[in-house]
C-alpha cells in the first residue's frame, strides 16, 4: 500500500509508481500481522504492479553461504537472498499479491517487524477485500502514515 509517492504512465502506456510502501507480513491465517515501510519502485508487468525491496540481515548473510551460484546469478525476481540481503518481490496492496508476505520465508526478519495494533488486526481478519484492501484499508493507511518514521526502521532484537 503506497503511503505517498508518485505515479505515471510510461511512453508505451505501462503504469509506474514509486514511494513509501507499507508491507504487511503474516505467518498463519488469523494470526499476528506485522508491518514495515520501505521505499519501492513498481512497474506494470502484464496486469500486475511489481517491485522489489532489499533488507540487510545477518541471517540473510548466513543463508547466502548455502545458496547455489546458479541462484545467485538470477535476477532479484527469482531469488530471495544475496550479498547479505533479503530480496522481497512485492505486488498488490499489502505486498504479497494483495495478501500478506510470508513471515516464515525470511528467517530472523519477523522479530524485527512492527506489530499491527490489535484493533486493526481484528478489522483485517473480520473480512474485507479479496486480494486487495478491504474496509480496513483506510484505517491501516492512516495508522501507517502516523507511524511512518517508526515503521521505516527495523526493531532491535535483544
Amino acid at each position: 500500500m503506497f503511503l505517498n509517492g508518485r505515479r505515471w504512465y510510461g511512453k508505451d502506456g505501462e503504469q509506474k509508481a514509486y514511494g513509501s510502501f507499507l508491507i504487511l507480513f503474516n505467518k498463519e491465517p488469523g494470526g499476528e500481522i506485522r508491518a514495515l515501510v520501505r521505499h519501492v519502485r513498481m512497474s506494470q508487468i502484464g496486469h500486475f504492479m511489481m517491485g522489489v525491496i532489499k533488507i540487510k540481515s545477518p541471517e540473510a548473510k548466513a543463508e547466502n553461504d548455502t545458496v547455489s551460484e546458479f541462484t545467485k546469478s538470477q535476477s532479484p525476481w527469482f531469488y530471495r537472498v544475496a550479498d547479505g540481503h533479503y530480496y522481497i518481490s512485492l505486488s498488490g496492496c499489502y505486498g504479497g499479491d494483495g495478501l500478506f508476505v510470508d513471515g516464515d520465508y525470511y528467517p530472523g526478519l519477523w522479530e524485527q517487524l512492527h506489530p499491527l495494533p490489535a484493533e486493526l488486526q481484528a478489522k483485517v481478519w473480520a473480512g474485507g477485500g479479496h486480494n486487495t484492501c478491504g474496509s480496513e484499508g483506510p484505517d491501516i493507511h492512516e495508522w501507517a502514515k502516523e507511524n511512518i518514521n517508526t515503521l521505516r526502521r527495523l526493531r532491535k532484537v535483544a
